[in-house]
């Protein structure tokens, strides 16, 4: 996490890095690495996060039409039965909201999550 302030700017803006790395490996991971190769991961994870925001009222605050879908390389983390997929202050809501995130439980999207792959893996080492 971090603060910068570019200069001239009105305020600063926060930062949030997740750095995805197998501490037995040292491999970094991406989002895609999570999945299936070809699965339509992107597809599926923006119409979850989309009926969110349409049916939870928690996320009332979101920008009418802002919300486009995620990006392939969209910011994430990962948590022990979750994922949880987050969007940078004004990107989809006003900058008082800080980083919008959606929990996403894994068992939503089993069927594209490849578990046999080495970031799914490195996250149930010790089960």
């Amino acid at each position: 996490e971090g603060y910068r302030y570019p200069f001239g700017a009105a305020h600063g803006m926060p930062t949030q890095v997740f750095p995805h790395i197998d501490l037995v490996s040292g491999q970094f991971y991406q989002l895609e690495d999570l999945f299936k190769e070809g699965s339509p991961y992107v597809v599926v994870l923006s119409k979850i996060i989309e009926r969110q925001i349409k049916e939870d009222p928690k996320y009332s605050y979101v920008f009418p039409d802002a919300y486009q879908g995620i990006r392939k390389n969209q910011p994430f983390y990962v948590g022990r039965n979750a994922l949880y997929i987050y969007f940078e202050p004004y990107e989809i809501a006003p900058y008082a909201a800080g980083f919008v995130t959606f929990r996403i439980p894994y068992e939503q999207m089993m069927e594209i999550i490849d578990n046999q792959g080495a970031f799914w893996r490195s996250m149930h080492y010790f089960k």
